[in-house]
């Protein structure tokens, strides 16, 4: 059930208000018995899974906390780590490994046939790696001495399948969200209007924004790379930037709002990604839950420092310190990998391990060269400028459906004869659009801008959010025909 369907809506309206009445306890068993029976609603028996998952990390963090031997631990917690990592290996990346053997066998001269061909067909469940990286979280902060475990099954339960955030994050710590599922609060007018604004917002976002510029990005990436200008890749790939924020934002938003509407509080996971003067300040604002997880359980590990414990301030955050353990090449090291499991984690494909490796090059050329180091705070707008160039021009791979498409793509904006207006290929109404969308995006955040720097009057602001959410809803209404996929749930599924 998507997002943007009436039938998610129709399906949100029935537990608001019950979990608005029930006593704590019982809501808890409500909000655990309503998301399985969402995502029963894709296919049943994968919600079997979930249960297994949540089953295995709930018994190993008991086992954790119940002793001080530290061979045990690190065993139970070991036990959560191959259960949980070899389900989503197993589902998600068999097709990738299995794929690259057989090319090597056809390079060496043998023909391995492919799995389907086997009678083999794997389907990817929905959201098995937002939750699988919830569950170990988990586990890991209380082998950390973080948390204490709950008793209470039905309790971890509802947060590691609570509904919202699911299928697609964001991807928050169980003493982020635990606590709230057992704390009784009032229903208050901010809640049911910070909610529903957050909803409409979102499927303004998903609905007329990312849905609409997607046609125009699927054109433009129809066409053979090696035809193309440099000026039709850098529009491509900057709508494409747009259409995949427009998309993953509208979403959240959905998910945090429909959270709050069932008196939860969500931190936010984008907050305007696009405005960072550096690609560091870019990763504290993208998908910030998703980037602290790899901080605090990949990132820091690897390079001795200290980890955090909230899902906010991104991958950014873990800034390197002099008092650091490892030596340069070690921390770099640390930064590579870390950057090749996000690419991976994304999709199992090439394209997506070197749209990870492309991030942590520039973000060490960004760490060791003084200028652009200091460029953010001597010249921000400079810095903005250079940050959504390589921002857009890193989403190349993650877009193409090959390593081939995405290298003559860079082949071609490297090329200064490539840069000419005769020749081009995508249409010009296409540049247009993403003229548009830019200056749109800039204006609204030179609005929000004002509002928080300026004393604006009450009345103003008041009447600017009423034409926003007139707008924002009828445009909804306009354009809501077909209900489109998510991107990241495409991305995700073999």
């Amino acid at each position: 059930m998507l997002f943007n369907s009436l039938g998610y809506f129709a399906f949100l309206l029935l537990p608001i208000p019950i979990a608005w009445v029930l006593p704590a306890r019982a809501r808890v068993v409500m909000l655990g018995a309503f998301s399985v029976l969402f995502y029963a609603m894709w296919r049943w028996e994968f919600s079997l899974l979930i249960v297994f998952s949540a089953a295995v990390d709930f018994v190993c963090a008991q086992e954790i906390h119940a002793t001080d031997i530290v061979r045990k631990r690190r065993g139970w917690l070991l036990t959560s780590l191959i259960v949980n990592l070899g389900l989503l290996l197993a589902f998600e990346y068999t097709y990738f490994f299995y794929d690259n053997i057989a090319l090597l066998g056809a390079a060496a001269g043998y023909d391995v046939p492919a799995l389907e061909g086997l009678g083999i067909r794997i389907i990817l469940p929905l959201g098995i790696s937002f939750y699988t990286f919830q569950t170990i979280s988990y586990t890991i902060h209380v082998y950390r001495g973080i948390i204490e475990p709950t008793r209470r099954f039905p309790l971890f339960f509802a947060y590691v399948t609570f509904w919202p955030q699911l299928i697609a994050g964001p991807i928050l710590r169980a003493s982020e969200v635990m606590p709230q599922l057992e704390t009784k609060r009032r229903l208050s007018r901010d809640d049911l209007s910070r909610g529903m604004l957050l909803i409409l917002t979102g499927l303004f976002k998903k609905v007329v924004l990312a849905d609409t510029i997607a046609s125009f990005v699927d054109g433009a990436f129809s066409i053979d790379p090696s035809l193309m200008t440099a000026l039709d890749v850098w529009t491509a790939t900057f709508l494409f930037g747009f259409q995949i924020y427009f998309d993953f934002a509208g979403y959240s938003d959905i998910a945090i709002g429909s959270a709050r509407l069932l008196r939860m509080k969500f931190p936010l996971n984008f907050s305007w990604p696009y405005m960072a003067v550096s690609l560091q300040d870019f990763w504290r604002r993208w998908h910030i839950s998703l980037s602290a997880w790899i901080r605090d359980y990949l990132y820091l590990p690897l390079t001795g420092q200290q980890f955090r414990t909230r899902s906010t301030g991104g991958l950014a955050v873990a800034a390197v310190s002099d008092s650091n353990q490892l030596d340069r090449v070690g921390r770099d090291r640390a930064l590579l990998t870390s950057w090749l499991i996000m690419g991976l984690w994304h999709g199992a494909g090439w394209t997506f391990a070197l749209w990870g490796l492309f991030h942590a090059c520039v973000i060490l050329l960004y760490r060791y060269a003084p200028f652009l180091s200091q460029l953010p705070k001597k010249v921000p707008l400079l810095g903005w400028c250079l940050m959504l160039l390589i921002a857009m021009v890193s989403w190349i791979p993650f877009r193409s459906t090959s390593v081939e498409q995405a290298l003559i793509m860079f082949a071609k904006i490297a090329n200064p004869f490539d840069y000419t207006w005769a020749a081009r290929r995508v249409r010009g109404y296409t540049y247009i659009l993403t003229a548009v969308v830019l200056l749109a995006m800039l204006g609204a955040y030179g609005c929000k801008w004002v509002q928080e720097t300026y004393a604006v009057p009450r009345l103003v602001v008041s009447a600017a959010a009423t034409v926003s959410v007139a707008l924002m809803a009828s445009s909804i209404l306009l354009f809501m025909r077909d209900v489109k996929q998510f991107i990241y749930f495409q991305f995700r599924v073999s």
